[in-house]
């Protein structure tokens, strides 16, 4: 298969006789830069407002007076809510500064309905007024200081938000809540006709439904909830699915109320909306900087296809170029993850398979090949736009527990467990995506669980359990602040948080597994010409390896971590300490070694990825190079699929990405090509292969 190479801008018509049909284009035009989304580089600092410091005592109650089922406030319970507020949060941003991070995401700060059951909404999900902030964090005066003393920080506020359900405010005229499936209870129109909502989600054909025709169950609400929900849009019964509790699974993962809470009917016009304006409305009234969606794959793909670009228009009318979307996904798998960024307008996702795989092996030392599935299912991400470099990555969070309780139940020796944090803490904040550290795990917090758990107080707490409860690094809290204690983990993070600050490579860089085997995981970050080598070791033995590179005949120099190193001609010799780690940086430019050429192989449909063709291209050698992917229908324009700036680890070595087959009308015929670009500027362009899009 033949292929052809330019240097720098040369146009290839001056290679007519050779180019053939090829020779009018202008392929080095065609070249783009792997695509990194709006978290790319950024770094985040995950803080449940409640939980992390009372700056004003006066608002704990929420401007009420009686019990803790009135007011909500019990700072004994651990289902209460404890006092935290912005006032709090603001003392304390050069904190959270100084640790190095360059976002916070804030739990949701809106009006909630105070006690639900046995416990209050101190975690924010449980909205009823989404136009104001909750008084037991404070007034929106108070929000508003907060996002301007962030800004002049150079602190980014993420913000929680939530619209697949509200507060449980809706019972069923029956009493009772299971889940009634379609075919038994199918929606229906005020005429009592049954319609697919699936055909008109999001169409102005939507029909008009009525509380006592539409719905499995006539959903009521009490005399003194008739308007207790703001937006106005939020009192109308009809913008609900009423259709039970879910099940998790079929239909109800879209329209079964999440655990009660009312769920929002997203495929109607008048819901996305009020939505629509509601959120855009926080970006001109708070001047936020992102949007964290809560419980993402429970609502429709119409609605975000429909929701996302509006709100980020609205971001970009308001000066913000970057606004990150991240969607919560609550699955490992990246067929599933991906989807929501590729198909569903999400520029982000937090990156479930990450926590689970990363996880796994700094809590065990086991799961190489994991690692090793992980990153090379990066390739799901790529298009012309996004990336896996803009996912939002992260060990455990204030649902499924901390990172520290995984740790500290699996090593009962507390050097080991201490050894095995910073382990986790270096791979969070050197493998690609945006490292998220939920709040107090730099402080060594553990838990005994998720969710209510898992969200101690910063502040000194009143709950025996938590002053007594283990601190990796650390003796446990007592009655003390954690603001009054330095833990060795917390220095580590701001000196990690340093490093990607002075090494633009560990934050923006190019990501290339080298070795995963007997305990070892070590990959390349490159920028620039600048190769970054990270090493792991998760056994609890010293382990010895020859770590291939890229960049020829360099030494390599310790930038953190410890190990002791030689360089070869194309690796570097490292011996590793037990759960040690070590950052490395060549002392010389990298220069590309190889010719540079390029095969595309014949289109697949995967199995496993319905809707997208997996395109792959063969360069050889081991040069770090950018591989651009675009189709056309014949003689039309070429559409840009993705880049892909690394290869694929064992067995294959190539460069892949995913084509989105909707780029293109079904059943059309379209041209491929690969074109590779290296350090040079050269580029390199593979024969086309033919595709019919099904």
């Amino acid at each position: 298969m033949k292929k052809y190479l330019l240097a720098g801008a040369l146009s290839l018509s001056l290679l007519a006789p050779t180019v053939s049909s090829f020779a009018a284009e202008n392929y080095a035009s065609l070249t783009k830069p792997v695509a990194r989304g709006p978290l790319a580089g950024e770094s985040i600092y995950f803080v449940m407002t409640d939980r992390f410091a009372n700056g004003d005592t006066k608002n704990d109650q929420g401007g009420l007076t009686g019990s803790r089922t009135q007011t909500g406030f019990d700072p004994s319970d651990k289902a209460y809510f404890h006092g935290g507020d912005f006032k709090g949060l603001t003392e304390h941003l050069k904190y959270i500064q100084q640790l190095g991070f360059t976002s916070i995401w804030i739990t949701p700060p809106v009006k909630n309905q105070y006690v639900q059951g046995s416990s209050a909404a101190y975690h924010g999900y449980w909205g009823v007024d989404f136009s104001t902030i909750d008084p037991h964090l404070g007034t929106e005066a108070d929000f508003k200081n907060f996002v301007s003393a962030a800004h002049q920080l150079g602190l980014k506020v993420i913000v929680d938000i939530v619209v697949n359900h509200t507060a449980d405010v809706i019972k069923y005229s029956v009493g009772k809540y299971g889940y009634r499936y379609w075919a038994q209870y199918p929606y229906k129109t005020c005429a009592g006709k049954a319609f697919d909502i699936n055909l008109v989600a999001g169409k102005s054909t939507f029909p008009k439904l009525c509380a006592d025709k539409s719905f499995a169950y006539i959903p009521t609400v009490d005399s003194w909830n008739k308007s207790v929900k703001k937006p106005a849009f939020l009192n109308d019964v009809t913008n609900y699915h009423n259709r039970g509790d879910s099940t998790w699974s079929g239909t109800s993962v879209y329209d079964g109320d999440f655990f009660g809470l009312d769920d929002l009917f997203t495929e109607k016009p008048e819901v996305v909306a009020g939505w629509t304006a509601l959120w855009s409305s926080w970006i001109t009234r708070f001047d936020i900087d992102g949007y964290r969606v809560d419980t993402a794959k429970h609502v429709n793909p119409e609605f975000w296809n429909a929701f996302i670009p509006k709100v980020l228009a609205t971001a970009k009318s308001a000066g913000k170029k970057q606004f990150p979307i991240y969607g919560e996904v609550a699955d490992s798998d990246p067929r599933t993850l991906s989807t929501f960024v590729k198909e569903q307008s999400f520029n982000s996702v937090l990156d479930f398979g990450f926590q689970s795989a990363v996880s796994r092996f700094v809590v065990t030392g086991n799961g190489l090949d994991g690692l090793v599935n992980l990153f090379n299912a990066d390739d799901m991400y790529t298009s012309a736009s996004t990336s896996a470099y803009s996912l939002a990555t992260f060990l455990g969070n204030h649902d499924m527990g901390r990172i520290g309780q995984f740790i500290s139940d699996s090593n009962s020796d507390d050097a080991e467990a201490a050894a095995r944090a910073g382990l986790a803490n270096t791979l969070l904040f050197t493998l690609r995506g945006a490292p998220i550290v939920y709040y107090g795990d730099e402080k060594g917090m553990t838990g005994a669980g998720g969710d209510q758990l898992a969200r101690q107080d910063f502040f000194p707490t009143l709950l025996p359990a938590w002053q007594s409860e283990r601190r990796l690094a650390g003796a446990p809290i007592g009655t003390a602040s954690a603001f009054d204690v330095t833990n060795p983990l917390e220095k580590q993070i701001s000196a990690l948080s340093g490093l990607r600050k002075s090494e633009p490579a560990l934050a923006q860089g190019g990501q290339q597994i080298r070795y995963a085997r007997e305990g070892l995981f070590a990959f390349s970050r490159y920028l620039n010409g600048e190769e970054i080598v990270v090493i792991a070791n998760g056994l609890n033995d010293l382990v010895s390896a020859e770590i291939p590179v890229s960049t020829a005949s360099a030494q390599w120099k310790t930038l953190l971590g410890k190990a002791e190193v030689s360089s070869g001609a194309k690796s570097v010799n490292v011996t590793v300490p037990a759960l040690g780690w070590v950052i490395l940086k060549a002392d010389r430019t990298y220069q590309a070694t190889t010719a540079l050429s390029i095969t595309l192989e014949a289109p697949e449909n995967g199995y496993s990825t319905n809707g997208w063709t997996m395109l792959t291209a063969n360069v050889p050698g081991d040069d770090f190079v950018e591989v651009t992917f675009v189709a056309r229908n014949p003689g039309k324009v070429w559409v840009t699929i993705g880049t892909a700036d690394r290869r694929t680890f064992e067995p294959a070595r190539n460069f892949r990405i995913y084509m989105y087959d909707k780029l293109f009308k079904s059943g059309s015929a379209v041209e491929i090509i690969a074109i590779a670009k290296n350090i040079k500027g050269e580029i390199a362009v593979s024969k086309s292969q033919s595709w019919k899009i099904s």
